[in-house]
């Protein structure tokens, strides 16, 4: 049986703070790389030890170019760079999501929806980033670890075996379920070796069809230009739709909106880095600016859907 394992990063197991999800900051080589390889390595020993023959792990965090290392995974394991769409060719029998958070708009640990600003609606139903992936694969989706906002707010995937493994205390804060590491570690392991056992009985995840997808941003009468290029209808001054056959439709619609919820935040981002030593030798005044936009973005309250324009930024204007 492959396994795909699907890696968040903002619904980890032990993670205290917005700084921890960027590879920009010291926190994130410090603390948080670190405790989400360990959830990671846990779920797929949990994934094999319960009969998964071969495991891809696929990266689905945006902080930084790699948030999980080869060396960190067990052996029967392996990263790979797959998209989400792409995972029906290559053969996968069942994914398992690893360190979910709640979608935009909810009141959990850094919720969003692929990126902060943007929303997403499916029919009638307000979509998070574990129903755009299951739908892709079209695969039974085993599991998830992750956030309990985000397990109370899952609505057609409210079925699927969730692992809670840490408590809202608002946007910015949250508290582990299990204070010591190593509990939280084997909860995991035992966790998902029980959904491999179990996996016969999970259906396949069947994407809607024949829907209209909407999407909307604080932004997007900035960008309506750009969406309605790719493809989308401007239905509102910051709203969008597309009507789509099937979900495999959405893949470039959603990229494009990924892109346009981002526009506001490119000024500032300094890309990618390889090492904690790279991330020190970044621009430390760019940093402290990320900071700053990113402490206040954990911190602030978000509105499900957005049908006017708004502040998409902490911060006024770009660094010049």
């Amino acid at each position: 049986m492959l396994v795909v394992v699907s890696v968040d990063m903002e619904g980890a197991s032990q993670l205290g703070s917005v700084r921890e999800i960027f590879g920009c900051f010291p926190e994130y080589w410090q603390t948080g790389k670190p405790r989400l390889e360990a959830d990671v390595a846990a779920a797929c020993e949990g994934l094999l030890a319960g009969g998964a023959s071969d495991l891809v792990v696929i990266d689905n965090h945006g902080g930084n170019t790699i948030n999980v290392s080869a060396e960190s995974l067990p052996l029967g394991a392996r990263l790979e760079t797959w998209n989400v769409f792409d995972l029906p060719a290559h053969g996968v029998d069942a994914m398992f999501q690893v360190g979910y958070h709640a979608r935009g708009g909810v009141d959990g640990f850094l919720s969003h929806t692929y990126l902060p600003g943007l929303r997403l609606r499916l029919g009638d139903e307000l979509i998070s980033e574990s129903h755009g992936r299951a739908w892709a694969a079209e695969v039974p989706l085993l599991g998830i670890t992750g956030n309990d906002r985000h397990h109370e707010t899952l609505g057609s995937l409210s079925e699927t075996p969730f692992l809670v493994v840490q408590e809202s205390l608002g946007r910015g804060v949250m508290r582990p379920v299990f204070s010591e590491p190593h509990d939280s570690l084997d909860a995991i392991r035992a966790f998902a070796e029980s959904c491999a056992r179990d996996s016969a009985s999970r259906p396949s995840i069947e994407a809607p069809a024949h829907v209209t997808f909407e999407a909307s941003m604080p932004n997007g009468s900035e960008v309506a230009e750009e969406m309605l290029h790719a493809g989308w209808t401007r239905v509102g001054e910051v709203e969008f739709s597309v009507d789509l056959e099937s979900w495999r439709d959405a893949r470039e619609p959603l990229a494009a909106a990924m892109d346009a919820a981002l526009a506001p935040f490119m000024p500032y981002w300094l890309g990618g880095f390889a090492d904690a030593e790279a991330a020190t030798g970044a621009d430390q005044a760019r940093v402290a600016e990320l900071a700053i936009i990113f402490d206040a973005w954990a911190e602030e309250s978000h509105p499900d859907w957005y049908t006017e324009p708004a502040r998409a930024l902490p911060v006024a204007e770009p660094i010049a």
